[in-house]
């Protein structure tokens, strides 16, 4: 019998200890592309801890129009400013210090400051062989943001 607990133990140790590859989408939501009658959707792979811990801090690529590849890392920042730009207008394009216009651009107006703001996220910038740069912001597996040097803000989702 406690061998089969221990068993048990370790493979529940060895798979949240794990690396895995998790794919991603963007979703345009105030966009030109959001704009089109069938917007496109993007998508991104993320490394990371499988269960628990702070929200994964790899993210290895994204891929969006064109077949166009992003690259970059993210890393784990704590927001602590509001940054009020005007999601599309140029003066918001990455790189930014955090991405509170698109958070309440996407999920309504004060969200930033009221589930963000202050808490642990993961934050990156992704360059691409074409010339798009995208910021993304991911507190969980569940919520995120990005904005890319064309005017498009995205909604992170697995």
């Amino acid at each position: 019998m406690k061998t089969k607990a221990i068993l048990a133990l370790l493979a529940i140790w060895v798979i949240s200890s794990c690396v895995p590859a998790f794919g991603q989408k963007l979703y345009p939501v105030k966009s030109p592309l959001a704009s089109h009658p069938t917007p496109p959707v993007f998508s991104g792979q993320i490394s990371g801890p499988l269960f628990g811990g702070p929200p994964p801090t790899l993210l290895n690529s994204w891929t969006v129009a064109k077949a166009e590849v992003l690259a970059g890392k993210c890393t784990v920042v704590k927001p602590s400013s509001l940054n009020e730009k005007t999601p599309g207008a140029p003066d918001s394009y990455p790189p930014q210090p955090d991405l509170a216009f698109a958070w309440d651009a996407i999920f309504g107006p004060g969200y930033f400051a009221a589930h963000i703001l202050g808490q642990t996220i993961c934050q990156g910038i992704f360059t691409g062989d074409k010339g798009t740069v995208l910021q993304v912001e991911l507190l969980d597996e569940q919520r995120g943001a990005a904005v890319d040097n064309k005017g498009n803000v995205y909604k992170v989702a697995w």
